[in-house]
């Protein structure tokens, strides 16, 4: 099995180097940035791009989105909902949260906390019927629920090359040069 290079990681079987992460970083930016753009701002070949894409989405690595602002949109209330439930039931109702329509994300978690989601709705009535009504009739194990309205977002960053660029804080080395296989 070939080693991995230090600039390079293995992610789900794909070997991520420099190249794909500056790739993805572009894309973060613009998901509607044309590949031509890509390759000549990164100075390799707009088939390299196409074919680094391609094998990033069929992975799962990556999936290229618009990302809504919640307010602009009309989900004028916006929470945090931390639940307790006994551990037998944590993966099912994690799993049956994740259906909702509502409901943007879903995590298991452990601490004050075994599923933290978050819910988006128009009216604080359909938070608060979401929260007594909805889900203690579908999920009757909830021990505990905490809301925390988010009423001010000051950041919700999509920018992967400010989280790529963590791992030299880390002691990773920089990205090296790119060379182009094409």
């Amino acid at each position: 099995m070939p080693i991995a290079k230090p600039e390079e990681r293995d992610v789900n079987g794909i070997n991520l180097d420099a190249l794909d992460k500056r790739i993805i970083a572009a894309l973060s930016r613009n998901g509607r940035q044309p590949y031509r753009e890509i390759a000549r701002d990164l100075k390799v070949s707009e088939a390299t791009v196409r074919q680094r894409v391609s094998r990033l989405t069929d992975s799962g690595l990556i999936r290229i989105a618009a990302v809504g602002n919640f307010i602009a949109l009309g989900f004028d209330v916006v929470a945090l909902i931390h639940l307790k439930v006994p551990p037998a039931y944590v993966d099912d109702y994690a799993r049956r949260i994740a259906e909702y329509a509502s409901v943007r994300f879903v995590s298991i978690s452990f601490g004050s906390a075994d599923i933290i989601l978050q819910s988006l709705h128009t009216t604080m009535h359909s938070l608060h019927n979401f929260i007594r009504n909805e889900m203690p009739a579908q999920l009757p194990h909830i021990t505990s629920v905490e809301v925390f309205p988010q009423v001010e977002t000051l950041k919700s960053s999509w920018t992967w090359e400010t989280w790529f660029g963590l791992e030299q804080e880390a002691g990773f080395p920089p990205a090296s040069p790119i060379d182009d296989p094409e």
